[in-house]
């Protein structure tokens, strides 16, 4: 096989030439018709050689009427959504988004995962905005835009973060909530920066309550049942008075309305360390899903750890691993912040710890629904 030199892009690259004899394949005869043209033209390239580059660049375009079919698609996107907001207060425009994020800066950037990026924003007015841009055009990303913005627009409750409204531009779906300016939960715990603010017990055990409240009233006082699929630290934003907000609703589904227990989901989503057994190993889906991972939640505010550190001793990497050992066997000293070093009212860390224990059940069916476990902070 010879080999030809071209010049792509100011580089010097050596491309092979191949030899392409086109009617030895099923199918080439079509391919042939489509990107050689005439049969003269046929003649005149039947046994020449070809460069790789100039060969794939005579084949025809693949998706010739993407742009159209992907314009199609959003415009359904939107009428569904319109459906959905019926108020227009809901409705964001994008040059109000744009001037608020400074163009969409890269520095107002405050959050990125799987198709979506989420930038700080400043209204005329002053208040601040989480803009969440969906970064995907497939046909699934967009379905599951629609979903989400389905689901939460549907709930109100004071300790789940509220859309504020959307904007479609184009072929660009976003979403608009509060900005938080204390950050997440996640980032209070866990955060590395110097000086930072160490929650007191008593903060933590509120910050509890008003997540078990959350919960209950997804799995239990909404219109339709919601399962979150993703509860985490990272997921819960505190306000300024360090009021709780479970927010994040991508994975969130509609729960189960009849007596089924559990549905089966092919494909596993959500967080590695806040995953429930049987949802990780058997994809079986229920609102347990949830309290399994609140009871992962409960352990980082009762010891300030991460759910998965890899650094720690080997078979302590995991904090559900490490903590249950130290629950049965009563040393429960062990388990708490040593940051924490306010006086606590002893009753509360075991009743958390109680609860935390519950919700960490491995089986599903013996693991309590949330409301059991908000009676644990019941004195």
């Amino acid at each position: 096989m010879g080999e030809e030199k071209r010049r792509i892009s100011g580089r010097s690259v050596s491309l092979p030439s191949i030899d392409i004899l086109l009617d030895e394949k099923p199918g080439w005869p079509f391919l042939k018709r489509a990107s050689l043209g005439t049969p003269q033209q046929v003649h005149k390239w039947h046994t020449r050689k070809v460069s790789v580059v100039n060969w794939v660049m005579s084949l025809p375009e693949r998706f010739p009427n993407h742009q159209q079919t992907l314009n199609y698609e959003t415009s359904l996107i939107k009428k569904q959504i319109k459906d959905i907001l019926r108020d227009n207060n809901k409705w964001f425009n994008y040059n109000v988004l744009r001037k608020a994020t400074s163009d969409f800066s890269q520095e107002n950037v405050i959050g990125k995962g799987g198709c979506n990026e989420v930038y700080r924003g400043i209204l005329e007015d002053g208040k601040g905005i989480a803009v969440k841009i969906l970064k995907s055009s497939s046909k699934e990303a967009m379905t599951n835009f629609v979903h989400e913005i389905n689901i939460i627009s549907s709930l109100s409750h004071q300790n789940i973060s509220p859309l504020l409204g959307v904007c479609v531009q184009d072929n660009e779906l976003i979403s608009v909530y509060n900005l938080s300016n204390t950050g997440s939960l996640e980032e209070t715990l866990h955060g590395k920066q110097k000086g930072k603010y160490v929650l007191s017990w008593e903060e933590r055990f509120k910050i509890a309550i008003g997540l078990a409240e959350a919960l209950d009233y997804l799995h239990n006082r909404c219109s339709k049942p919601v399962i979150h699929r993703d509860v985490k630290t990272s997921n819960v934003l505190l306000s300024l008075e360090l009021q709780p907000q479970l927010s994040d609703f991508g994975l969130s589904m509609w729960g189960p309305t009849t007596s089924s227990r559990y549905s089966i989901q092919g494909d596993v989503v959500g967080t590695f360390g806040y995953l429930a057994p049987e949802y990780f190993m058997y994809g079986k889906v229920s609102d347990k899903v949830d309290v399994y991972a609140f009871g992962v939640v409960l352990l980082e505010l009762i010891s300030g750890r991460n759910p998965i550190s890899p650094q720690n001793p080997r078979g302590q990497e995991s904090l559900v691993m490490w903590a249950k050992p130290l629950i049965d066997t009563g040393n429960l000293k062990v388990l708490l912040d040593p940051d924490v070093t306010d006086i606590f009212d002893e009753s509360q860390f075991q009743r958390m710890v109680l609860a935390a224990s519950h919700c960490l059940t491995r089986s599903a069916t013996h693991r309590p629904n949330i409301r059991q476990v908000r009676f644990c902070f019941i004195p």
